[in-house]
């Protein structure tokens, strides 16, 4: 008898897992629905309807789905509450930098994109945006750096030679200046930025 109520108990609770991740997944479906017809808001009830602060999943998707809508102040604290539940997560960070800079938080920005390079050094994204936040900050020495560690990496990618050809530009190196342009009008010859950057050398 004892053995035959402990496995109906022990069904029951498969069964409300079970039950329970297929409405978490039903959520998940049916916010992906709505948000491919821009209906951001009913995809946001729908996944707040399954929410779990401790599920870095659901808030890792009602970070994305507040930030299409327009509510970065709540993108920002869904995406933290991701980043706190894995540290290590670089997507979360990632995420977190899309409200960040919709409010024009650029020290967080930067912030964010250290901590990225912190548990992956080589990450290409993050050190090309360090790099951009530097130029625009006009400290070329830090602009460049991380700006070669992304040129090694991806020598012939357009917006790196780009960047770092300005970035020579405002070093008065030339002759580097000459040589990332030159790689990016190879990449893309109709470029009207580049020549023109080219001619004014």
């Amino acid at each position: 008898m004892k053995n035959t109520i402990l496995f109906m108990v022990l069904c029951i609770g498969l069964t409300a897992t079970s039950f329970g991740q297929t409405t978490v997944s039903t959520a998940f479906s049916k916010s992906y629905e709505l948000e491919y017809n821009k209906e951001y808001d009913k995809a946001i009830v729908a996944m707040q309807a399954v929410y779990s602060e401790s599920s870095y999943d659901i808030n890792l998707r009602l970070g994305w789905l507040n930030y299409a809508a327009g509510e970065y102040t709540k993108s920002l604290n869904y995406y933290k509450v991701a980043t706190k539940l894995i540290p290590k997560s670089i997507e979360a960070k990632m995420g977190l930098v899309y409200p960040l800079s919709a409010l024009q938080n650029w020290n967080e920005v930067l912030k964010t994109y250290e901590q990225i390079l912190l548990i992956d050094p080589n990450h290409a994204k993050a050190n090309y945006q360090v790099a951009y936040i530097y130029y625009v900050r006009k400290d070329y020495k830090k602009a460049h750096t991380y700006a070669k560690k992304v040129f090694n990496l991806y020598p012939f990618d357009y917006d790196t030679n780009l960047l770092l050809g300005k970035i020579c530009i405002s070093l008065g190196d030339i002759s580097s200046a000459k040589l990332h342009l030159n790689k990016a009008l190879n990449y893309s010859p109709s470029s009207a930025e580049v020549i023109s950057l080219l001619k004014s050398l």
